[in-house]
């Protein structure tokens, strides 16, 4: 193995393994786990020391077999993965993908078996050397789906990145050059075998150099720009753990007074924030009985008369009615701007704490 598939092989096992956990929450990202997961798998089945292992100890092409199968579900799973995240709302289109994989996999599963587990070899081989006419007849039937899929993968991928945001759509682009890649790969090697078939005498032969090229710009391709939109998934996870933890200890001190205003709903990290802003914006609705909200939306003074009202409802201070007005600016259902607000108030009631406990240590 040259450096070339030494890199798609680490790259194609590093993506499958960071997708082990997205694979197990959504149907588009299992697919897409089972595309890194087959390609890096059928990578393994060209290393030559496997395949003359595999060739020696069974006395047939298993290696070669596995390497097909392998790579046919990872080029259907990657078509399947398009055709979900580009679905937008419409009926499912991918009911002819897994139909015709498994029809051309049965295909190639039986021309092996009734040849005696050869595929290129001549009739009686029993180790590499001229390639068999029926050989080349499945390589034409391999390359053809292979073909279909990345085809079809790149297309729906180039339609979906005109109406794309920016950074998605640079992903898009990226991954449909990796399929126009892909197709290149096939296609050389496809007009090589066809050329062959109609003509053995045919001087045409495969490039090595435009194969490993092709090969790894495919692979480059698809695998970052498949990661785009997942970093942006992981910055927005970095940003809403961040939300969460600096609402926190003004959610923990309303919520010790009032337990009532926390719902134990287990939801995803977005609606937690949305969840913990409304919990907040409930708790100072209570604290309104205690104390006449301030007319300032400075976060600095919300935050003042959160712990004075708090002090007052914990030293029992008879409540009265709500104000029914919330202090902070009129936020008209923005919510980002609302946690932001929220984030200024809660650092502020921190270091109000803070600075009381000094107070105290002090005394």
């Amino acid at each position: 193995m040259g450096l070339a598939e030494w890199l798609a092989m680490i790259l194609l096992w590093g993506a499958s393994i960071s997708r082990i956990r997205p694979a197990m929450r959504s149907h588009e990202q299992r697919m897409l786990w089972a595309a890194f997961t087959g390609l890096a798998l059928s990578r393994v089945f060209t290393a030559p020391a496997v395949v003359t292992w595999m060739d020696a100890a069974t006395g047939t092409e298993l290696a070669t077999l596995l390497r097909h199968l392998t790579g046919l579900a990872s080029a259907t799973s990657l078509l399947a993965y398009v055709e979900a995240i580009t679905r937008r709302g419409r009926p499912s289109r991918a009911r002819w993908i897994w139909p015709a994989a498994l029809l051309t996999m049965g295909v190639l599963v039986t021309m092996f078996a009734v040849r005696g587990g050869r595929i290129y070899w001549v009739d009686g081989a029993h180790s590499p050397g001229a390639t068999a006419v029926e050989g080349r007849v499945y390589l034409a039937m391999f390359d053809a789906w292979l073909m279909t899929c990345l085809a079809s993968a790149g297309w729906m991928f180039a339609g979906y990145a005109r109406v794309a945001p920016p950074l998605l759509r640079l992903g898009l682009v990226l991954s449909t050059i990796g399929m126009a890649a892909g197709v290149i790969n096939r296609a050389h090697v496809m007009t090589v075998n066809l050329a062959t078939l109609l003509d053995p005498d045919t001087t045409l032969r495969e490039i090595p150099v435009l194969g490993r090229v092709t090969l790894l710009a495919c692979v480059v391709g698809i695998t970052a720009g498949t990661s785009i939109p997942a970093c942006r998934l992981g910055v927005a996870r970095l940003r809403h753990l961040a939300a969460l933890r600096e609402l926190r200890p003004l959610w923990d001190a309303l919520t010790a007074q009032y337990p009532d205003l926390s719902l134990p709903l287990k939801v995803d990290l977005r609606a937690r924030v949305v969840r913990r802003v409304l919990e907040i914006r409930d708790g100072m609705l209570n604290l309104t009985t205690v104390a006449e909200p301030p007319s300032s939306d400075d976060p600095a003074r919300v935050a003042r008369w959160v712990a004075d009202a708090l002090g007052a409802a914990r030293a029992g201070h008879e409540p009265g009615v709500p104000s029914g007005r919330i202090p902070g600016p009129d936020f008209a259902g923005d919510m980002e701007r609302e946690t932001q607000w929220l984030r200024q108030v809660a650092k502020a009631f921190k270091q109000l704490g803070s600075g009381r406990r000094s107070a105290s240590l002090g005394a």
